[in-house]
């Protein structure tokens, strides 16, 4: 009986160290968006947790409380992945010491197995595993455990260096459009600051910054939930006054091409839908005819804005709106869910509000079908 229990925990022990390895393998190692399932549920756990504690909460309507408890997502979710993951190779591990030096009492065998794997992990030497195979067994936690630290001392340091990359261009972006910002502020600073015919140094760095924006979210997935230091400001939120501005500029103003602006755009749109994919949120191209929440009316107040400042528009206006419902058409819904799911500030532009569902990332289906 008793070696039938040690048969059934080293496979179970096996089993869930090699799962580990894999869940650590998508998250750390592997230099691409791929989902794993054990850090999924993690962050889900995390994030449930803070959601209760603000349902909880007196000043759950208020933005900036909501922002301070929802900024602990991001650090928490790191956390709470690198705490998983050693437990489970801790648990793994005793098991496997156990299922090799299983003797005297149930309590003190295990008692002793827990010993064997904390001392071996840590590298600590506090307690030798007696038996080649055990001894083995000890060489090979302590290398696991090594291997671990290394790989929290580089992670940590890239995920936050990605961050900070992000919240520059952001930060850039408060002093042309404003707080919050929008489309139609960043193309009216811009023409009082006479530089509206300079907007391509604009586009092409957003265009780069859309650019490592997918590589960054998909590669780190926590990083979407990892909040800006100033309460309205937003990843998802500058996503939009930007390619809100870049739409503007292609579909309503009547200016020489900029190239630069379609590309920013596509890049933009690419960026959502990659993290979509990512995140399972379901998307596809727009219609012929599509509809979308911004109103006819707040477009033709910035039409009007626009135009009283001096900017040349189109000559009809109801094809430019035609145009620029079609063009918002394509990342409008992708800015919905990904606003929701993060509770970002809004504008009088967005299209996310707590009406919305809340899309949580599925645990057991982790690919698109």
């Amino acid at each position: 009986m008793l070696l039938l229990a040690r048969i059934v925990v080293a496979g179970c022990a096996i089993g869930t160290l090699l799962a580990t390895f894999v869940s650590i393998l998508r998250t750390v190692v592997l230099p691409r968006g791929v989902p794993a399932r054990l850090a999924r549920i993690t962050f889900l756990g995390i994030q449930a947790l803070l959601l209760l504690r603000l349902r909880f909460s007196s000043r759950r309507d208020d933005y900036r409380r909501r922002d301070q408890v929802l900024s602990l997502q991001g650090p928490l979710g790191v956390f709470s992945q690198l705490l998983v993951w050693s437990l489970l190779l801790f648990v793994c591990f005793a098991g496997l010491f156990w299922s090799l030096t299983a003797t005297g009492g149930l309590a003190d065998s295990v008692g002793h197995a827990f010993q064997l794997a904390g001392s071996s992990m840590l590298t600590l030497g506090t307690v030798a595993p007696r038996g080649l195979a055990a001894q083995m067994l000890g060489f090979a936690a302590a290398g696991v455990g090594l291997t671990l630290l290394a790989l929290v001392i580089t992670y940590l340091p890239t995920l936050y260096s990605a961050f900070s990359q992000r919240e520059a261009l952001i930060s850039k972006l408060v002093v042309r459009a404003g707080t919050p910002p929008t489309g139609v502020r960043l193309l009216l600073r811009t023409w009082e600051l006479g530089r509206f015919d300079q907007l391509e140094e604009v586009w092409g760095s957003w265009e780069d910054w859309f650019v490592e924006l997918g590589e960054s979210h998909t590669t780190f997935p926590l990083l979407g939930f990892f909040r800006s230091s100033h309460p309205n400001n937003h990843w998802v939120l500058a996503t939009e006054a930007v390619l809100d501005g870049a739409t503007l500029v292609i579909t309503a103003c009547d200016v020489p091409e900029q190239t630069r602006s379609e590309l920013t755009v596509e890049a933009g749109v690419q960026a959502l839908a990659a993290i979509a994919d990512f995140l399972a949120i379901p998307h596809a191209p727009p219609d012929e005819a599509p509809q979308i929440s911004l109103s006819r009316a707040t477009f033709d107040e910035a039409w009007d804005a626009l135009a009283d400042r001096g900017i040349a528009m189109r000559d009809d206006r109801d094809d430019a709106w035609r145009d620029f419902r079609r063009a918002r058409a394509r990342y409008e819904p992708l800015l919905t869910m990904l606003g929701r799911m993060t509770d970002a500030p809004r504008s009088e532009w967005s299209s996310w509000s707590g009406e919305v569902p809340l899309h949580r990332p599925p645990i057991l289906r982790i690919h698109n079908a």
